[in-house]
């Protein structure tokens, strides 16, 4: 998948007009997955996604663990959006992210989380 169909997949699961705010919504919500995994793990899944949107997954020193509530509580505050709505466009992101991988890798990705992040895809739209 390229990133236009990336991007234009994250803003149908999200109901986004704007080419603008569906990049935003996928830098926000890659940028702040990207604190919660160890540096390995973000480069696999980099190696994933388009370019484009891999670039937003820099590997941080040391991986953060915090509540799912601050987790979308950073993406509502990156994206300057309002937390219910940050949250929807966080699922649609995570759900075009997980399309991307296959089962092995899915879980990988679940395993270098906290186990309460596995909500995170749960309710992916």
């Amino acid at each position: 998948m390229n990133y236009l169909e990336f991007i234009e997949l994250v803003g149908r699961r999200a109901r986004i007009g704007s080419h603008e705010d569906v990049s935003r919504a996928v830098q926000s919500t890659l940028e702040t997955l990207a604190e919660c995994l160890p540096g390995p793990q973000v480069r696999r899944l980099a190696e994933k996604l388009p370019k484009e949107a891999a670039m937003y997954l820099a590997p941080a020193s040391d991986s953060e663990e915090y509540s799912i509530h601050e987790f979308f509580e950073r993406i509502s505050e990156r994206s300057s959006l309002p937390k219910p709505i940050a949250t929807q466009r966080a699922w649609a992101v995570l759900s075009v992210v997980e399309q991307q991988l296959s089962l092995k890798e899915f879980n990988e990705l679940l395993s270098a989380l906290p186990r309460q992040y596995e909500r995170l895809f749960e309710f992916a739209v």
